[in-house]
């Protein structure tokens, strides 16, 4: 336990001042000679989302109720938690007595080293809850350590959970379910998602207007639905046609600007199957009091690159959104879209 210890210090970057606290939440219930880590999970749970609300609210001043739920929950969900655990090898340091919990750990590890990217909405399977606990028993012990002080916590806590999600991130990969319903609304056409089971296996079957599109399973309910409305999305945008003049374009300060941009042409992109718009800082000038910022997007096809800059804007996100406008609009010049 003494080395388990230094190495979680390591890779925590932060020294104790007791100990015992780390052995606690290092120890899992099944380890009967020891106390276990179950009452620093209580307590991890709401310090670090309490910690974590503190750090969105005064981040990101201008999102509502509803968003700041969603970043939320993408970094600090039993799968984010499961993935950070991995990532950092804590489950190597816990001393336990549970058979086949190794074991499960380990098929759960190999499958997260096969994504190409985080997962905001569940992955393949079902992470082992043991490793979210984990992570939130250190979060408890670092917390009772440094005498209850969120502001702290959250300074020492902060790069374990590293890359935070960001509302941009989350634009990228919006919430499947959201977006099949949006799509298809749009397109005056009526979702029904039906689960059954099949022995242990939840089967979650997507209907579109009454006709099958797709179905998921997995033991789990929630990622079964996932599985399916993925594969949902993936076959509609093969057969639902792009409608450009629905989204949204309106007269902004005497030229033309989509609403929400980024997120309609990464839409565009995923119907297309072209890759991720990549946006560029171009210019970055002015006073720090009145900072303008220009932002180009560029989007390799097989056709070649599509590359434009927006117009002048004062914040970075604002001239992001008017790069993506002005692509989308030039596509649509081109009869791309």
């Amino acid at each position: 336990m003494g080395a388990s210890v230094d190495a979680v210090e390591r890779i925590l970057n932060y020294r104790f001042r007791d100990t015992r606290l780390l052995e606690d939440a290092l120890t899992h219930s099944s380890y009967s000679d020891a106390t276990s880590y179950e009452r620093l999970e209580f307590v991890g749970d709401a310090a670090l989302g309490l910690a974590f609300t503190n750090h969105v609210f005064l981040a990101y001043p201008m999102l509502d109720p509803g968003q700041l739920s969603l970043i939320r929950a993408a970094n600090i969900s039993t799968e984010k938690l499961a993935r950070v655990a991995v990532k950092h090898g804590l489950f190597q340091f816990v001393r336990h007595n549970a058979v086949g919990l190794a074991q499960k750990v380990k098929v759960f590890a190999e499958a997260v080293t096969q994504e190409d990217e985080f997962v905001a909405h569940g992955g393949s399977m079902k992470a082992p809850k043991v490793l979210a606990d984990i992570v939130e028993a250190l979060a408890a012990a670092v917390y009772v350590d440094i005498r209850f002080d969120l502001t702290t916590l959250w300074v020492i806590f902060r790069g374990l959970l590293e890359p935070i999600v960001t509302p941009e991130a989350l634009q990228q990969q919006p919430q499947p379910v959201s977006s099949l319903f949006e799509i298809c609304q749009k397109q005056g056409k009526y979702v029904d998602i039906k689960h059954w089971k099949n022995g242990v296996k939840n089967i979650a079957t997507v209907f579109v207007d009454g006709e099958f599109i797709a179905s998921g399973s997995s033991d789990r309910k929630d990622i079964a639905k996932l599985n399916a409305v993925r594969e949902a999305l993936q076959r509609l945008s093969t057969s639902m046609v792009v409608d450009v003049d629905s989204l949204g374009i309106d007269e902004i300060n005497g030229s033309l600007e989509i609403k929400e941009a980024k997120q309609k042409l990464h839409k565009l992109c995923m119907k297309k199957k072209w890759p991720k718009p990549i946006y560029e800082l171009e210019k970055d000038e002015g006073p720090p009091h009145e900072k303008k910022f220009v932002s180009a997007v560029k989007i390799p096809t097989e056709d070649g690159i599509f590359y434009i800059t927006g117009d002048k804007k004062s914040r970075v996100k604002e001239a992001e959104n008017s790069a993506a406008s002005c692509l989308i609009q030039s596509l649509k010049e081109m009869r791309y879209l």
